[in-house]
């Protein structure tokens, strides 16, 4: 649980001298200390984002199904 918080403090520089030759930093750590202050948070612009159904026949039921397997057929595909 602890790992994550111990690397950012390691590459932040508060922990240096414990870490041992040849240890390499995580890409969660490196994420944590490359994410975005509140004030680049803020001016982030919304992106839309749309969905589109390519193989229709994915989500068609098979013509025999009753309620119960159109159901599970719908939710597998979702």
């Amino acid at each position: 649980h602890l790992k994550g918080p111990i690397e950012i403090l390691i590459q932040k520089g508060c922990a240096r001298k414990y870490v041992r030759d040849g240890d390499k930093e995580t890409h969660e750590a490196q994420m944590a200390i490359e994410a975005p202050t509140p004030e680049e948070e803020d001016s982030r612009e919304s992106m839309p984002t749309a969905f589109a159904i390519s193989r229709a026949e994915d989500f068609l039921p098979p013509p025999a199904a009753d309620e119960e397997g159109i159901m599970k057929h719908l939710t597998a595909h979702m």
